[in-house]
């Protein structure tokens, strides 16, 4: 029989590796559940589609993924649109893996003006209901609110009917 001191030493064996085996990922952002307030440059996944299809940011922007529909996406870049084959363009590549809620990641501050990086769903390839967005790098791009969530643009009255026609 086990003593109580050997299981939770055990149990301790087992809670580290758990952590440990939580740690790192290969893309270069973050992942959190938190909906964004500040105004930023934003995808929103809604819908199985990507908004806004082509997103302006400058060089060195912060870039806020909000996927608001109930299953994981990615935004992934790409050397040739429509490709679904992750790559980079003039040295920039990012990928966020397969996620749910809201997704971090930063274009590189040296990264020349008018460049088009292209991307698409890594979980979903062409299945998406608008496959490919694309970023491009703009110095003159401004930052917006973030997305509202879908379905609390406003409901637009239900109409009041037809008078009797008498």
């Amino acid at each position: 029989m086990m003593s109580w001191k050997t299981w939770r030493l055990g149990a301790a064996a087992l809670a580290a590796a758990g952590v440990a085996a939580c740690g790192g990922s290969s893309d270069s952002g973050s992942a959190s559940s938190t909906r964004p307030t500040a105004a930023g440059y934003y995808i929103q996944i809604s819908g199985m589609r990507f908004n806004p299809l082509d997103l302006k940011v400058p060089a060195g922007a912060t870039v806020t993924v909000i996927n608001d529909d109930s299953m994981a996406h990615s935004v992934t870049s790409e050397a040739t649109p429509g490709a679904y084959t992750p790559g980079e363009v003039s040295g920039i590549a990012f990928d966020t893996g397969a996620f749910n809620g809201v997704h971090t990641f930063s274009i590189p501050a040296s990264a020349a003006q008018g460049t088009v990086i292209p991307y698409y769903c890594s979980t979903h390839l062409g299945g998406m209901a608008t496959p490919n967005g694309s970023i491009t790098i703009d110095p003159a791009a401004q930052p917006a609110p973030p997305p509202a969530r879908p379905g609390t643009g406003g409901g637009g009255g239900g109409g009041g009917g037809g008078g009797g026609g008498y």
